[in-house]
């Protein structure tokens, strides 16, 4: 269920902490979260020996995507703000440089759809994109989300100006067999 013909979707180790230590610290991506600071490898390393992976406890569910044949890592997906009341949660996904472009965010988001609606029985699932960052829009375009609303000036650039953040969602139904 969590895996595809290329791509593997696996729980957190803690020997994954060098791997997210790449990950959370590439600063080019930090306009698309909170992250205003390094991250330590202590930090990181705590964390994923501390790591609750029940997405309704902890609100969230982070997954390493791996090359199904040689368990290279490739990436990052979380679920977050999970809500077991009202059946959904985000998506948030980073796919490395160098393994851009090759198809995998998509199937990430396939297969994290999959496991949303038959494993945790989410019914919707929501992507938060930065208003003009055309290739996430596109992405999550192509799977099904739609745009449900723009929260102006909502998001601040390196440059110091405010960018809108769009709210893309997507209703989840049983895949037919």
């Amino acid at each position: 269920m969590l895996h595809s013909h290329r791509l593997h979707l696996r729980a957190l180790e803690p020997s994954d902490a060098d791997f997210m230590y790449e990950v959370e610290n590439d600063a080019q991506a930090w306009r698309y979260s909170d992250t205003i600071a390094p991250l330590s490898r202590r930090i990181l390393r705590d964390y994923a020996l501390t790591y609750d992976a029940d997405p309704f406890t902890s609100g969230q569910l982070r997954l390493i995507i791996t090359e199904k044949d040689n368990h290279t890592p490739v990436g990052i997906v979380d679920l977050y703000e999970v809500s077991q009341r009202h059946l959904r949660a985000f998506i948030g996904i980073y796919i490395c440089r160098g393994f851009r472009g090759k198809g995998y965010a998509e199937e990430t988001i396939d297969l994290i759809e999959e496991y949303a609606h038959n494993t945790l029985h989410l019914h919707q699932l929501g992507a938060k994109v930065e208003e003009g960052h055309i290739k996430a829009e596109k992405l999550f375009s192509d799977r099904g989300y739609e745009m449900r609303g723009l929260l102006k000036d909502w998001l601040s650039t390196p440059d110091g100006k405010y960018v809108g953040m769009k709210i893309f969602t997507k209703f989840l139904a049983k895949k037919e067999d």
